[in-house]
């Protein structure tokens, strides 16, 4: 406990004084976390050296130094306990999914943003404390959302920034879906949340791309926001249930990998850069499906097959991306039936558990979310949102799609936003959209050819949970979504658990995704760079993996040369 005690107070400290000298507090902070990951690459090379010289270092040794350093990450990730939002609470994220799954059934996954103007029109002039100040304000919403240059996001239509006073030219447009008691409720949540937020920020939330996960996250996300108004208490204690999660995810690495791979994940998750505290820090419900993800490999390790199922098809109908890893499962169990002609038992088990699990998961979300839900879904957020290029995108096509050269014809942000413009990025969008469908085949060519690759490295993986592992790569590939969703790149840590040599390599991609972020000022350059490493470490995993197919194939043809 006193060593544990003394890392915390290292890494607060280490934070503090780099404050000094830096021009930001999150510049600091990010060389705080490449100094962490470099520090541990050094503490594996000393062990590597003593090892070599047979002069292990002892074991104590390493666990104290392992938690040192997970601590150390875990406080940098957390940007030292100094939360860029007042009394720890996200407001950006409470208001989308707070307010998006409590009146799903009157806004769907369309109309936040139009029945916030027009709520904002109703409430009118309102008198309250400060928070930070503790002063008396007194605020006319009315006149904000009346402002001439009052915009939202044209979410279910092109995406694109329009004036507000089109949604407050057709208020029962909105009204028509709200009953008066559930209509009054909404204009009091919308009241906190724009008292809470300053003003600049509280409009910049109107210019997101509204509420976006499946029916299956809604029925939690609903029932815990029916539960309460929106008070600031309430969105304190719903912050907790992030906080189980992702405590749930380092118990459930340590139970079925060891304190190794435990600390290895904890010391990784705490220094990348393409998912900071920045984005989800202090949310609602961002990161139960890493916790199924994750906790999906675990059982599958432990031999808990049909849970194993469950727990993967839970995190797919939560957020569909982390669903892409079962490409690894699938694999395994195609190359075992093509051998043998039938499934293996624990194939089987999983299969079983997968099915009862969204059987059950798809039942409920249609009575809580609607029968019209999935179609809605899929028009917002599959059809809709998916294709509309954002900033802060990663995957596959953002490298197809992205062009490095100088100029408006390169497409890039740093020569295409213009401020002139009601939307300054459309240009930008456009060009980007337009440079994917030209290059779209060369990507399906890197699928294919990623595809037979893996494929081959799995004729000699049996585990389904390392084949699990490696299936993140097509989450890369088959996939474009927010930075801040590459917190799955945990499943690497894992993989060093069969594979000890890949333990250096994923500390130094998180030294270099910190590199990339500070070296890049632009959105687009950055995430392009990052998922360009975090594609090219994939790789070199089933590189790493693909070696030992050849060292058996190489064995079993010796072995089939003797015997003739």
């Amino acid at each position: 406990m006193a060593w544990c005690l003394a890392s915390i107070i290292v890494a607060v400290a280490l934070c503090s004084l780099l404050r000094w000298g830096a021009s930001d507090y999150s510049l600091a902070i990010d060389i705080t976390k490449g100094a962490i990951a470099v520090s541990a690459v050094l503490c594996l090379l000393h062990e590597a050296h003593r090892a070599r010289q047979r002069r292990p270092v002892a074991e104590r040794w390493k666990k104290r130094v392992a938690a040192g350093l997970s601590i150390m990450a875990v406080v940098a990730y957390f940007d030292g306990f100094r939360f860029a939002y007042p009394s720890f609470y996200h407001r950006w994220e409470y208001y989308h999914y707070y307010l998006g799954a409590k009146y799903f059934p009157e806004m769907g996954y369309d109309n936040l943003y139009k029945c916030t103007v027009i709520a904002q029109d109703e409430i009118g002039v309102v008198t309250y404390t400060d928070d930070v100040t503790g002063q008396l304000v007194t605020l006319d919403m009315s006149a904000e959302v009346r402002h001439p240059d009052r915009k939202i996001r044209n979410i279910g239509a092109d995406n694109l920034l329009v004036h507000a006073s089109g949604a407050l030219a057709a208020p029962e447009e909105c009204k028509a879906h709200f009953s008066s008691t559930r209509w009054s409720a909404f204009k009091a949540d919308v009241r906190f949340f724009r008292t809470a937020s300053e003003k600049g920020y509280w409009e910049a939330m109107q210019r997101d791309h509204g509420y976006n996960p499946p029916p299956v996250w809604t029925v939690m996300g609903r029932i815990l926001a029916e539960l309460h108004p929106a008070t600031k208490g309430y969105m304190q204690l719903l912050t907790c249930f992030d906080s189980a999660y992702l405590i749930g995810v380092f118990a459930a690495l340590y139970w079925a990998f060891g304190w190794r791979v435990c600390a290895l994940a904890a010391i990784f998750w705490g220094c990348q850069s393409p998912a900071p505290f920045f984005w989800t820090g202090g949310a609602f419900l961002r990161h139960d499906w890493l916790f199924f993800v994750v906790l999906s490999a675990c059982l599958a390790r432990k031999r808990y097959h049909r849970l194993a199922g469950a727990s993967m098809v839970y995190a797919g109908l939560l957020r569909i991306f982390p669903g892409l890893v079962v490409i690894g499962w699938l694999a395994v169990a195609g190359v075992y039936i093509f051998r043998h002609k039938r499934m293996a038992r624990s194939h089987v088990q999983v299969l079983l558990g997968g099915v009862l699990a969204a059987a059950a998961l798809l039942t409920v979300s249609v009575g809580v979310s609607g029968s019209d839900s999935y179609r809605q879904f899929y028009e917002h957020t599959l059809r809709v949102h998916d294709q509309t290029p954002v900033t802060n995108h990663m995957g596959l096509r953002v490298l197809v799609a992205h062009r490095f050269g100088t100029g408006v014809e390169s497409g890039r942000m740093k020569y295409t936003m213009d401020t002139s413009l009601l939307d300054p990025f459309e240009t930008w969008k456009e060009m980007r959209s337009e440079r994917y469908a030209k290059y779209r085949l060369f990507g399906y060519a890197v699928i294919a050819a990623s595809l037979g690759f893996f494929v081959h490295v799995c004729r000699r993986v049996r585990s389904l949970w390392v084949a699990g592992c490696l299936g993140q790569i097509f989450i890369i590939l088959l996939s474009q979504i927010t930075c801040y969703y590459y917190t799955f790149m945990l499943l690497s840590a894992p993989l060093t658990r069969r594979k000890r040599q890949l333990e250096i390599p994923l500390l130094c991609l998180a030294a270099l995704s910190q590199g990339i972020w500070r070296w890049t000022s632009w959105n687009d350059d950055r995430y392009t760079l990052l998922t360009a490493a975090m594609l090219g470490f994939c790789y070199f995993l089933l590189y790493a993996f693909a070696r030992e197919v050849r060292r058996a194939d190489s064995r079993q043809a010796s072995r089939a040369l003797v015997a003739s």
